[in-house]
């Protein structure tokens, strides 16, 4: 089967009818994978809608697609999943928002914490971009949002009346019932600490907004791979990965 390849569309270049590709789409699709006219093309326009259609035509810097159908919401969980993860050192939250993309995640919320040792400086742009390109990689049809960057209090705050989960080195075991905490429920936010994990203040705080305070097994776990691993065990007691 041949390999499927997804493309960024630009919302004000989708008619009726037909869409168009510019700039890095079409120097990908035209001359680094040389599609031709009457080629099947997917594309994605990162705010819900996914097309499929032909090639039409190829010009000078642009290419054109005959839209044969277009859907909504297309590899997009149901669960709407923010994680609020402490800012990481050597460019790690990079990949956080890359691989969360793919796994899932809506949300991105970047904070500062008590023992966040990282420049206290947000890279929206970069991190956005990030997202952009994973979720056309892996087939989704919104871009996750990254927010700016923020404190623990207020990322907690923010959470409102959502499913609130905190992973802790210290929890003793991992809750039963998650899929019983998050049925019926559309949000979530999940809260992973920096390379040095939560304060206790931290933790108690979170608990008295209402978080379950969860363990992720038995051994210390890098701060982003904590990320992914809580993260996925969210998604998958919501049902959300088969």
């Amino acid at each position: 089967m041949a390999h499927i390849h997804f493309f960024f569309v630009d919302p004000a270049d989708v008619g009726a009818e037909r869409l168009v590709l510019r700039g890095a789409e079409y120097n990908h699709a035209a001359r680094v994978l040389r599609k031709q006219v009457g080629e099947r093309i997917i594309a994605l326009d990162g705010r819900g809608r996914r097309y499929e259609g032909r090639i039409a035509t190829l010009g000078a810097g642009e290419l054109t697609v005959a839209i044969e159908a277009a859907d909504e919401g297309g590899g997009e969980p149901r669960l709407r999943l923010t994680l609020a993860q402490g800012l990481l050192k050597g460019g790690m939250f990079d990949w956080v928002v890359e691989k969360g993309t793919e796994i899932g995640i809506s949300i991105f919320q970047p904070m500062i914490t008590a023992h966040t040792v990282a420049e206290a400086r947000s890279r929206e742009e970069r991190w956005q971009e990030k997202a952009r390109a994973a979720m056309k990689q892996c087939g989704r049809s919104l871009v996750p949002l990254v927010r700016p960057v923020t404190d623990f209090a207020r990322a907690v705050d923010a959470a409102g009346g959502e499913a609130l989960f905190i992973a802790w080195e210290e929890a003793e075991v991992a809750p039963a019932g998650l899929a019983a905490a998050l049925a019926g429920r559309t949000a979530a936010t999940l809260l992973i600490g920096p390379e040095g994990g939560f304060s206790a203040e931290e933790v108690a705080l979170a608990s008295a907004a209402g978080a379950r305070t969860i363990s992720l097994g038995p051994r210390r776990l890098r701060s982003e791979t904590a990320a992914l691993t809580a993260a996925v065990r969210l998604l998958d007691a919501a049902g959300e990965l088969g």
